[in-house]
């Protein structure tokens, strides 16, 4: 017997725990801390490189909001306690008072004592003579309240007519805390049983495999089905935004195709549980050729072939190029500043890093096409050089000479040469322009072209621009076979039925705990003195929108008073 009152005390504490578990104020907490949370795993992307949260936040912070577990939270070991204290808090909640509530709603007690029909806040009176019944009165109340529900009762001389609308309301709260548990629960397999991962397919290929950041490391799933990208079609804004894209899909299971459909965003393809989605696109390896003009003075011209994330290099004076990106439009403002917008597609485009000894690495982007200015001007080939490596800091670089004429290469070393030989007694001027005739003579003998002005003015700018570039090769962008990959993002969600089945009930629940509200009345009929008069009280509650519940009284007091008029003696009180 002696471990009697130790079991007793650990049931007590039991009992005691699971109480504070199921109480409000608990709940409350957990909802507002679950609720920051989220709004941080709103405001902070997610799953993202983590060289981009590097850069963005600092050493400092980065290493902070690592350790927290900031860059993927929702796998966080702290939101899923959270999630799991909140999930316990509500099972206790509806464990401890739906029984009660199920058995209040099944039940309704008829009988008010005096006492506490004294503190209700909707009270009148009346004071009737014997001659109507309470069958007459109880009668009278009843055609009044059309649609209510009525329950008699017979006790210490009273009668006690009660009636009932909207006592199902408070299945509105059953369904609103269960509604959010369940929501809990799909968002908990969700965490646990599904995925969200990305896929590169490019066109003509096939992948099976998607990547997804998993805390602050990157990890890969493989898909019990293959996709292939049969096409990929891409259309522009004016401004050079994406408009639209979209992809060809074929799904392979087993080594047949079992799917053939066209994605785009937010128009998923649906498989065996897996949504595809239509997130991204990029170049796949594109094909591109240099045209390599030796700065050396000669007028030598080599070709480099190479692909998009490849590396090329030149053995002889160990120049590399390494292909980071190719972009066949390229839409740029090329109004003045306080200028309307004028959008200008300077066609294609492509970027590289490029290294060789006691070369400073620099970032460039090269366009194909020389630039033509708003009076159809040839301006000649440029590019933009970042010496930084950062994209930002493109600056850009006229070259002069429009490479895409081989005919000015041939010019401008031809004027090289001319400037080279000695012009005795000449002036400056008059020797560059005669050096120029002689080169045009050189070049073109007397068929010059129509817009010889126009070249000599872009040789003699190449003259002073050329030789400063300190590379023993000038890459020129000469051809190119693009090729993309669609950026898909498969994913898996086996809570979001049974989130949507939560929300669902969420709405019923809500509906029905704002438009439906539980109003209660009560006729009680008291026998005074000597049984010649009869005390009427009408009472009155609801547990929301008093302000139209108190119209609603008032005005059955005014009727009912009107069916007892002919009784009169009546007197009212409102407390």
């Amino acid at each position: 017997m002696a471990n009697m009152p130790r079991m007793q005390s650990m049931t007590d504490l039991l009992k005691s725990i699971w109480t504070r578990l199921g109480s409000m104020s608990l709940a409350i907490i957990l909802l507002v801390v679950l609720a920051i949370a989220s709004v941080i795993g709103t405001v902070l992307l997610q799953n993202q490189e983590q060289a981009d949260y590097l850069q963005q936040f600092g050493p400092l912070w980065y290493w902070v909001f690592r350790s927290l577990g900031l860059f993927d939270m929702y796998h966080t070991w702290w939101f899923l306690t959270i999630l799991g204290f909140l999930m316990v808090s509500l099972t206790a909640c509806l464990w401890r008072n739906v029984p009660l509530m199920l058995k209040e709603m099944r039940t309704r007690r008829v009988a008010v004592p005096e006492k506490a029909l004294k503190r209700f806040r909707f009270l009148h009176d009346w004071q009737l003579d014997r001659q109507l019944s309470a069958d007459s009165l109880g009668t009278a109340f009843q055609q009044r309240l059309q649609g209510w529900e009525f329950k008699h009762s017979e006790e210490g001389g009273r009668t006690i007519i009660r009636a009932d609308k909207g006592r199902w309301n408070k299945w509105g709260y059953i369904l609103v805390h269960s509604a959010i548990l369940i929501v809990l629960i799909g968002g908990w397999m969700s965490v646990h049983y599904g995925f969200r991962g990305n896929m590169a397919v490019p066109e003509g290929g096939k992948e099976s495999e998607i990547s997804f950041l998993k805390g602050t490391s990157v990890d890969h799933l493989t898909m019990p089905f293959e996709v292939r990208c049969n096409s990929f079609f891409i259309d522009f804004y004016p401004t050079g935004a994406p408009k639209e894209f979209r992809s060809n899909l074929t799904i392979i299971d087993g080594g047949k195709e079992v799917l053939t459909s066209d994605i785009i965003v937010n128009e998923p393809l649906y498989y065996k549980g897996v949504r595809i989605y239509q997130a991204s696109f990029g170049d796949s390896g594109s094909a591109i050729t240099f045209k390599l003009f030796h700065m050396d003075g000669s007028k030598k011209i080599d070709i480099a072939k190479t692909h998009v994330y490849e590396s090329w290099t030149d053995e002889a004076t160990g120049v590399s190029i390494k292909v980071t990106d190719f972009k066949p439009y390229n839409v740029e403002n090329m109004a003045n500043p306080g200028e309307p917008n004028k959008w200008q597609d300077l066609g294609p485009a492509v970027e590289f890093e490029m290294r060789g000894p006691g070369l400073k690495p620099v970032k460039i982007k090269l366009y194909q096409n020389p630039f033509i200015d708003a009076d159809g001007v040839n301006q000649g080939s440029f590019m933009s050089i970042s010496l930084s490596g950062n994209a930002a800091d493109y600056k850009p670089v006229a070259l002069g000479l429009d490479f895409s004429n081989p005919t000015e290469w041939q010019l401008f070393h031809a004027f090289m040469q001319r400037l080279s030989e000695k012009s005795n007694g000449s002036k400056p001027q008059q020797a560059n322009l005669k050096a120029f005739k002689q080169a045009m003579n050189d070049v073109f003998g007397d068929n010059r072209p129509e817009n010889f002005q126009e070249m000599a003015m872009r040789t003699l700018q190449a003259v002073s621009m050329l030789p400063q570039l300190p590379w023993p090769l000038l890459p020129i962008l000469d051809d190119f076979d693009q090729h993309y990959y669609t950026g898909l993002q498969l994913a898996q969600d086996p809570g979001m039925n049974v989130v949507w089945i939560g929300s669902a009930l969420l709405v019923i629940g809500l509906c029905i705990m704002l438009y439906m509200p539980h109003r209660k009345l009560w006729l009680i009929i008291r026998h005074e003195g000597s049984g010649k008069k009869m005390h009427v009280s009408l009472a009155g509650m609801a547990n929301r929108n008093q302000l139209s519940f108190e119209q609603t009284f008032n005005l059955l007091f005014t009727e009912l008073g009107q069916d007892f008029s002919h009784l009169k003696e009546t007197k009212g009180s409102t407390a």
